[in-house]
């Protein structure tokens, strides 16, 4: 069986170029990760190459460009930190809060960031503890789902709850502190959302005095060990405590 491939996109002046490493039996975790402050590097270099990618110039158009976004700490493996320093011993990595690493580098002329990968197998950025199984599995996410539809009902103000669903289930990932970088619900129920908190949402119905049912859009806010911090019902574009003062906004 022919192995499998990581695919890293190298930006050269004259055109996309697309590197294929063969990766082998380096596709599952190492034993060893290198904490980004462990890492020795030339932090001169270091910071041009930051500093490029948040103000990039005309002539610089290859370099990636990351804004305003924060600059995290992240862990990398030892083995293809070795493989991408002997290609290039001026090598420089940095990481923002999206969970993307960038490789710097001369490759274009200019030393910048020509590179970036998301989260895998040779890097990651750090996460707080969280429940298990984690929410990205299968099993995670039903858990989270089974904990809000026990919670929703003691949740609510509003009488004649029937039942509930969910449609689906995630960690809100990395929040910047930065008021350009805001989360899809800047709270819940009245409570912030913070990095890496679970967010379930569905649909609660209530009965009425006929055949039809009421409906309202609820999430449930749980810190990342799965504790749940709130539940807010949908008023317009925002999630407020009260199921019944939702209903006065009228329903789905």
């Amino acid at each position: 069986m022919q192995k499998p491939l990581l695919f890293v996109c190298l930006l050269a002046l004259c055109n996309l170029t697309l590197l294929t490493v063969p990766i082998g039996h380096a596709q599952q975790p190492r034993a060893k990760m290198i904490r980004s402050d462990d890492l020795q590097q030339d932090k001169t270099k270091l910071d041009l190459c930051i500093y490029r990618a948040r103000h990039r110039q005309p002539s610089a158009h290859y370099v990636m460009n990351i804004g305003d976004q924060d600059i995290v700490p992240f862990e990398i493996d030892a083995w293809y930190l070795a493989q991408r320093r002997k290609e290039d011993p001026n090598m420089t990595f940095f990481a923002t809060g999206a969970g993307t690493l960038y490789e710097c580098t001369n490759w274009g002329g200019l030393y910048g960031a020509y590179s970036a990968s998301g989260e895998s197998w040779f890097f990651h950025i750090f996460h707080p503890p969280s429940f298990q199984p984690p929410i990205g599995t299968i099993a995670g996410a039903q858990l989270a789902v089974s904990t809000c539809l026990k919670d929703v009902p003691q949740q609510t103000d509003l009488s004649g709850f029937d039942h509930a669903s969910t449609y689906g289930a995630q960690d809100v990932g990395y929040i910047s502190h930065k008021a350009t970088a805001r989360p899809t619900h800047p709270s819940i129920g009245g409570v912030p959302v913070a990095s890496y908190d679970v967010e379930v949402n569905g649909v609660a119905f209530f009965k009425t005095s006929g055949i039809d049912l009421f409906t309202l859009d609820f999430t449930c806010l749980y810190s990342p060990m799965l504790k749940l911090k709130a539940v807010g019902w949908r008023e317009k574009r925002a999630w407020i405590k009260s199921a019944r003062q939702a209903a006065g906004q009228g329903h789905r």
